[in-house]
């Protein structure tokens, strides 16, 4: 026998407008309107009602994109956002439906006993209370059909209500009315709406039930959207009769009003007892189907993926629901854990408008909703969420975040996923594409630049010393690329390359886990090399900064001569690591910089040593800045003009004058920098013609210090204003 689906009106609008016109709305409305008056009621009503069809028309376009399954909210930001935060507001939400079946029922047992006269002590309250929850939780084990039928009883008997309440008579003959805004001594604006606001929130009680709909795509829409809009029709015509037939401190004091005021005061019961049972059916109903697809994507025991009949019902989570219900009812006191209901609620709202405004905002192709809602209005409706979170009751709001980062934490440390998810890729494509558009658009400005650094090197595997620089100096300064160079053809090599930049991530992931990797496969290394650093990048983000190994092992000195040429013609800032294989970079202790005086390359090596010593490796390290001078004098003069230098750049070093002798240059670096962890010099580009000697100079010049970092300036950009603070 095929399993009965519900359609629109049974399936959503039915659960959806009897979870809004509730306990509130017969108790607490009237003191609502006698607070803020015929019009701060309104305008409450109005406010609170952009985040009701803001989720909703966000809903509505999520669920009309794809298949909406078992689990509602839960399923749509899991599918949206990720199944780590999708799992964090999904148990979230069990709990908080869980809890508010015992909020409802504990409304309709004070109701109950303050009708009938009964006692209302703890005692009866727990009493009643259980005896209610027992009624709803069998009627809702028994069959899920069984509830939603009775659940027309119910709608009839709110709508009877309403019909005695409008055909009543005032309570004054003098023809006393509310008044039209806040008093002076009436409660406070926030107060007011605070006490409102959850009479709004359980229009998503449908949304639950999209596991046992005929037709997701359809019936959430229309059956939502409706019963925003009809909860919103009552929601401003009772404060307006409310008004009308009652003064401002009747309304206050009075929470039984309406059975003053209607035409059949046994209708008002009847309707306040079938309203508050009804929300607790919409809760019990939809708590135990989050849980359900929660379990299967095995984000809780998969015990409670479980179902039952031929619409699969989740009897096992029904029962947890039905403990967790009962709970609240023995405790009485629920004062602690309603505000914690209602940031649960307004957080799933948030991330259900925020999934729809990324999808929409970045124009994913696989986003075709059926019913299409702006960005901009779900956008709206995630930051009002998250505004009234904060307003009512900030305590709360930090609870409920807490509770939730934590379940994401936990979920993310176990490294759950779905089915591929394209929503935040989707965002950040579009954000990049806007971003470079404006980069792409603006000259670069010395104040504002950021290394764009391409990294050329082997295995980091076998050789990873230009990787760990790489990490060290550019960790989160800017976009780093490592581009594994391979010799060789591609057709040869393309069969490993897969598992070649796997090995690569690996290993780059330990060191600058920041850092995207990509794989050069090229028959002549140095050719390549030029390529790369002309065709890597994209308008806006183009490379400013080279990497590299000096002389590198796979290519010879004439080649690679003609490389450093090339480099300089494409004026990138240009840095040669040259690794010495025994010492390394020693105890990370100790820089020394050499600088010849050019221009430039003092300030962007002041720069390079100040990222070195803000990483973890190099924290403590001390700077020396080392020139060489002809006389005592101009090492006075040289000294003075660097300690201004050092000072206005704000970076700890110390100034260092060597007088020349009749020892060279070499010699002179040798003895000052023997035992110094890092060297960096500045480079001197090749002749314009030849290239004999070029490399073996520059080995003689540093045979004497262990690793060094050979530095060359771009033209492009003014450091002085970036590191001397210069306009």
């Amino acid at each position: 026998m095929p399993a009965e689906k519900f359609g629109t009106f049974k399936g959503v609008f039915t659960p959806s407008i009897l979870t809004i016109l509730g306990v509130i709305m017969y108790l607490r409305f009237g003191w609502v309107v006698g607070n803020a008056g015929i019009v701060g009621t309104i305008l409450i009503v109005l406010f609170a009602h952009v985040v009701s069809f803001a989720t909703g028309m966000s809903i509505s376009s999520i669920a009309t994109n794809r298949t909406t399954r078992t689990g509602g909210d839960y399923y749509m930001i899991s599918r949206s956002l990720g199944l780590p935060m999708g799992g964090a507001i999904g148990i979230a939400l069990f709990f908080a439906l869980a809890f508010s079946t015992s909020l409802y029922l504990i409304g309709f047992t004070e109701s109950f006993l303050e009708f009938f006269g009964i006692g209302n002590t703890i005692a009866m309250r727990r009493l009643v209370g259980t005896i209610a929850n027992i009624v709803v939780a069998v009627i809702s084990y028994i069959s899920t059909s069984l509830a939603l039928r009775i659940q027309y009883f119910v709608l009839l008997a709110i709508a009877l209500s309403l019909v005695s309440l409008f055909t009543g008579t005032p309570l004054s003959d003098a023809g006393a009315s509310a008044p039209l805004w806040f008093s002076a001594n009436s409660a406070g604006f926030e107060t007011v709406f605070a006490v409102f606001f959850p009479a709004v929130t359980g229009f998503t009680a449908g949304v639950a039930m999209s596991g046992d709909l005929k037709d997701p795509r359809r019936a959430i829409p229309l059956g939502t959207l409706t019963a925003v809009a009809v909860g919103m029709l009552v929601y401003l015509a009772v404060p307006i009769y409310l008004g009308a037939v009652a003064d401002g401190a009747t309304l206050r004091g009075d929470q039984m009003i309406w059975l003053k005021i209607a035409r059949f005061p046994v209708l008002v019961v009847a309707g306040m007892f079938a309203a508050t049972l009804s929300s607790a059916f919409g809760s019990i109903l939809g708590a135990p189907r989050y849980l359900q697809a929660l379990a299967i994507d095995g984000v809780v025991p998969r015990i409670f993926a479980k179902g039952h009949g031929p619409l699969n019902e989740p009897r096992i989570g029904l029962v947890a629901a039905f403990f967790i219900a009962e709970a609240g009812i023995l405790i009485g006191e629920l004062n602690l854990v309603a505000p914690l209901i209602t940031m649960f609620f307004l957080s799933s709202y948030g991330f259900a408008c925020l999934a729809c405004g990324i999808q929409t905002w970045s124009r994913i192709p696989s986003f075709r909703p059926t019913f299409r809602t702006p960005a901009w209005v779900s956008f709206v409706g995630a930051i009002t969420c998250f505004g009234i979170m904060f307003k009512i009751d900030t305590l709360a709001m930090l609870a409920a975040t807490a509770a939730m980062i934590t379940i994401f934490i936990l979920l993310q440390r176990r490294q759950m996923q779905t089915q591929p998810i394209d929503t935040w890729r989707g965002f950040f494509t579009a954000a990049v594409h806007r971003g470079i558009l404006y980069l792409d658009s603006r000259p670069p400005d010395g104040k504002n630049w950021r290394p764009n650094v391409i990294v050329f090197g082997d295995d980091p595997g076998r050789r990873r010393a230009i990787a760990d620089m790489a990490g060290w100096l550019f960790h989160w300064r800017g976009v780093t690329t490592y581009c594994h160079v391979v010799p060789g053809l591609l057709k040869e090599e393309a069969p490993r390359l897969r598992d070649m930049e796997t090995q690569t991530r690996e290993v780059i992931e330990q060191v600058a886990p920041e850092t995207m990797v990509r794989l050069l496969v090229t028959k002549e290394p140095e050719r390549g090399i030029l390529d790369a650093s002309q065709a890597l990048g994209f308008p806006g983000m183009t490379p400013n900064t080279v990497l590299m190994e000096w002389a590198c092992p796979r290519m010879k000195h004439e080649p690679f001569t003609e490389l450093v040429r090339g480099l300089l013609a494409l004026d990138h800032n240009l840095l040669f690591l040259r690794h010495h294989p025994d010492r390394s970079f020693g105890m990370r202790k100790t820089i020394d910089i050499w600088w010849g005086g050019r221009e430039r390359n003092v300030e962007l090596m002041l720069l390079l040593a100040h990222f070195l010593v803000s990483s973890d490796p190099w924290s403590g390290a001390k700077i020396r800045l080392c020139v060489l001078v002809d006389s005592d004098a101009a090492a006075r003069k040289a000294e003075a003009r660097l300690g201004a230098i050092i000072a206005t750049a704000r970076i700890e070093a110390t100034p260092h004058l060597i007088i020349r002798d009749e020892r060279n240059t070499g010699e002179l670096l040798g003895a000052v920098s023997e035992r110094t962890d890092l060297v960096l010099a500045g480079l001197a580009g090749p002749p314009d013609e030849g290239a004999d000697g070029y490399v073996e100079r520059m080995d003689t010049l540093l045979s004497g210090v262990g690793s060094a970092l050979l530095v060359r300036a771009s033209s492009q950009f003014d450091y002085r204003r970036l590191l001397l603070d210069e306009e």
